[in-house]
């Protein structure tokens, strides 16, 4: 399950675009950076998605994708034009293609094909009218789902959200946020063609008038286990409520929050309302990555944690630069894997309570990414953001270092699991097959 959010430049501190995005999936999954470069490709040249092949444009921008280790397609990323998508699962009453593109195939098609918010919700539509959309989505479980998207450019976003072939398509004034359910009723500014027809034939509404494209065409079930509506009103208010002053920070804390479940918080149960999802609830995902892209001036500016749970990790800022040395690349996919098994471990010392200067972990934690707000405030040549990156990167290291030096050895382990056994049990099996 996931979060996506943005804000236009009317509603922001300093008139830029942010985005933002929590990705949710099954704790043990592996997402992972990749930085792919723009190519120029034969005509007729395919791409290789997930399940089905897709002909690619002649030419393809870079772009750096968040994304499950295992498929092609990703949950959120950025091109080096300054376009920015996420995806959300969405559960609707119609049927679903067998094996065809996922959501997050179509995502990625999109950066890498297209410059404009708007050109990515026609060409997203495109790919939906022509291929449909279908497969497994999960990584060993059999989850299947429809998908929603917010795009987004340095002046224009979208909101599109779809139904098997079906979709409605809204332009963003200010503010919006998705989450796993649909969020557009009769507000939308396009549709596909039948829509509403389909819905009246189904007896979903009687008229074009009681026409709602979340009522008619959302399955309730799978939308209530999901939570979608809970956290998509907790992050739309959050953003309302400091509009005008929502900058790169406030992002970063909604993506943080627990929406006051302690219990979440204190890693002693998962939940599904919280928008730093973690895992170990009856119906469980958890924030597996997470992202703020700033868009400002022709300036890109990525934060993204790299790792699962953002309420106990650092946002880290890159940049698109002509070296790509700070990045991992599609063949070193390996690598990437492995860094974030590695980090994860060390994430299951904290939730299992084998860390014990936990607050002081935070604070320095929220001090090194103070530092590195300065410092990308600061940077403004190619050799000011490798200089910041590398920089970054040794200090996310010192970070982890420091925690390993944290972990008690000799300390009998928290009895947090003991207060539920249905969560200790729950992780203890995941902790079994973790890189497995």
């Amino acid at each position: 399950m996931c979060d996506t959010l943005v804000a236009l430049s009317n509603v922001t501190k300093d008139n830029s675009v942010i985005f933002a995005k929590n990705s949710d999936r099954e704790p043990n999954e592996p997402q992972i950076m990749l930085r792919i470069p723009g190519r120029l490709n034969e005509k007729g040249k395919k791409a290789k998605c997930t399940y089905v092949e897709v002909e690619q444009r002649e030419l393809t921008h870079e772009v750096i994708l968040i994304k499950p280790h295992w498929m092609w397609g990703a949950e959120m990323g950025v091109n080096d034009k300054g376009l920015v998508i996420g995806n959300e699962a969405v559960f609707t009453k119609e049927k679903l293609e067998p094996e065809s593109l996922l959501g997050m195939d179509m995502l990625r098609l999109a950066l890498e094909s297209c410059e404009r918010a708007i050109d990515a919700v026609y060409y997203i539509i495109h790919l939906l009218e022509h291929y449909g959309q279908g497969g497994k989505a999960g990584y060993t479980e059999n989850l299947r789902y429809h998908n929603s998207f917010i795009i987004a450019d340095r002046e224009d976003a979208y909101v599109l959200e779809t139904a098997a072939k079906n979709w409605a398509v809204k332009r963003i004034s200010d503010i919006h946020t998705i989450s796993n359910s649909l969020s557009l009723r009769n507000d939308f500014d396009e549709c596909s063609s039948g829509l509403i027809e389909n819905a009246i034939r189904k007896g979903w509404c009687r008229s074009k008038a009681d026409f709602s494209f979340k009522l008619c065409y959302e399955d309730k079930l799978y939308s209530f286990a999901a939570k979608g509506d809970y956290r998509q009103s907790y992050t739309e208010s959050s953003l309302r409520n400091n509009a005008g002053k929502i900058d790169v920070n406030c992002m970063m804390r909604v993506l943080r929050s627990h929406c006051d479940n302690d219990k979440v918080k204190n890693f002693k149960a998962g939940s599904m309302k919280s928008v730093c999802m973690h895992g170990g609830g009856i119906v469980s995902s958890q924030t597996t990555g997470s992202m703020v892209v700033r868009l400002k001036d022709g300036d890109i500016t990525l934060w993204t944690t790299g790792t699962s749970l953002p309420c106990i990790s650092l946002y880290k800022p890159y940049w698109f630069t002509k070296s790509r040395e700070m990045f991992f690349s599609e063949e070193e996919q390996h690598k990437a894997v492995g860094n974030w098994v590695k980090i994860e471990k060390l994430h299951r010392s904290i939730l299992s309570g084998e860390v014990t200067e936990f607050a002081s972990l935070i604070n320095e934690r929220d001090k090194i990414e103070s530092e590195f707000f300065k410092m990308a405030a600061q940077v403004r040549t190619e050799e000011d953001k490798m200089e910041a990156m590398s920089y970054v990167q040794k200090a996310e290291e010192k970070f982890y270092r420091e925690l390993i030096d944290n972990l008690s050895v000799t300390s009998k382990k928290s009895k947090r699991f003991n207060s539920n056994l249905y969560y200790g049990w729950y992780w203890k099996r995941q902790n079994n097959t973790l890189g497995s």
